[in-house]
C-alpha cells in the first residue's frame, strides 16, 4: 500500500484547507496514517503550548487586496496602487481640519507578478510544513531521550551491608549452609534480610525464612525461600526489638502458618 506523504500528514495536522480529498480519504482508513497523524497532531498541541501559541490572530484583508486578486484573475497587467490615506488632525484641538493626503505606495501601472512567479518565489523557500514536520521529529527525539535517561540510568540504589551472619546446621556439626545479610539503614526503617543458600531440596514441602526473637518465644516469618537466594522486607524495627536470629525452616502444605519445629540453618545477626 502507497501511504502519503510526511508534508501531506503534517498539513491535515496543521488543518490545511488545500488537502487533496483522496488524501484525507487515504489517512481515515489506513491505520499507520492515522497513527502517524494523530502522533503530529499531539505533538503539535505540546509545541502550541509550549509557545504560548493558543490560537491564530486572523487579519481581515482590506478591499485593496481583493481588488488585486480580482485584476490578477481577470488577467489585467496593471492596477492601482493601493493608497494608505493619512487621518485627519482632531477637530477638538482647536487646530482646523486638513483634508487627508494619499500616500502612494506605488508607481500606477507597475505590473502585478504573475501567478506563476508567486509560486517559483514561493518554491525556492523553505516549506512551512517541512518546518513543522522537522519540528515534530525534534520534540518525538527529544522525548525518547529524557524518557530513556528516566527508565535506563543507572543509579546506586544498592542499600549497604549493616549485619551479616552465617547461616549453619543445628546439630553438632554446626556446618554453615548459607549466609544472612541485614541490608538498609540504622533506623530500623526500610531494611531488608538477604539470604543466600546452598541448593536445598524440600521434598514435598518448602522453606520458610523467619526472624526470631532472642526471648526464642515470639518470631516472625519473612517468606518462603523460593530459590537459593532472596531478598525480604523486615517490619518496621523489629531487629531494634529484638528479632535477630535468622532461622530457615521445613514447612509443609498444612495450612498452619506456626513454625514446624524444623529449623534447617540458623544464625544472630550481631546487631
Amino acid at each position: 500500500m502507497t501511504h502519503v506523504s510526511d508534508d501531506v500528514l503534517a498539513a491535515i495536522a496543521l488543518g490545511d484547507p488545500d488537502v487533496d480529498p483522496a488524501d484525507r480519504a487515504h489517512v481515515d482508513s489506513c491505520p499507520v496514517c492515522s497513527e502517524e497523524l494523530a502522533e503530529l497532531v499531539h505533538v503539535q498541541g505540546l509545541l502550541r503550548e509550549e509557545v504560548g501559541m493558543r490560537g491564530a490572530h486572523r487579519v481581515e484583508p482590506g478591499p485593496e487586496l481583493w481588488e488585486r486578486i480580482a485584476a490578477e484573475a481577470t488577467g489585467d497587467a496593471a492596477v492601482e496602487p493601493m493608497q494608505l490615506v493619512q487621518p485627519a488632525q482632531r477637530a477638538d484641538s482647536g487646530e482646523p481640519v486638513l483634508p487627508a493626503e494619499p500616500v502612494q505606495l506605488g508607481e500606477p501601472g507597475t505590473p502585478v507578478p504573475s501567478i506563476a512567479a508567486r509560486r517559483a518565489a514561493k518554491a525556492s523557500r523553505p516549506s512551512g510544513r517541512s518546518w513543522w514536520l522537522v519540528a515534530a521529529a525534534a520534540a518525538c527525539l527529544l522525548l525518547g531521550v529524557l524518557v530513556g535517561r528516566a527508565v535506563w540510568a543507572p543509579t546506586d540504589a544498592t542499600p549497604p551491608v549493616v549485619a551479616s551472619v552465617p547461616l549453619t546446621t543445628l546439630d553438632a556439626s554446626k556446618q554453615q549452609e548459607g549466609t544472612a545479610q541485614l541490608l538498609g539503614g540504622q533506623g530500623g526503617q526500610g531494611q531488608e534480610l538477604k539470604v543466600d543458600t546452598r541448593p536445598m531440596s524440600p521434598g514435598s514441602g518448602y522453606v520458610e525464612v523467619w526472624l526470631i526473637n532472642q526471648d526464642g518465644k515470639r518470631m516472625v516469618s519473612l517468606g518462603i525461600l523460593s530459590s537459593d537466594q532472596a531478598t525480604f522486607p523486615v517490619p518496621p524495627d523489629a531487629i531494634s526489638q529484638g528479632y535477630t536470629i535468622v532461622d530457615l525452616s521445613h514447612e509443609q502444605f498444612d495450612d498452619k502458618p506456626q513454625h514446624s519445629g524444623d529449623s534447617i540453618m540458623r544464625g544472630t545477626l550481631p546487631v
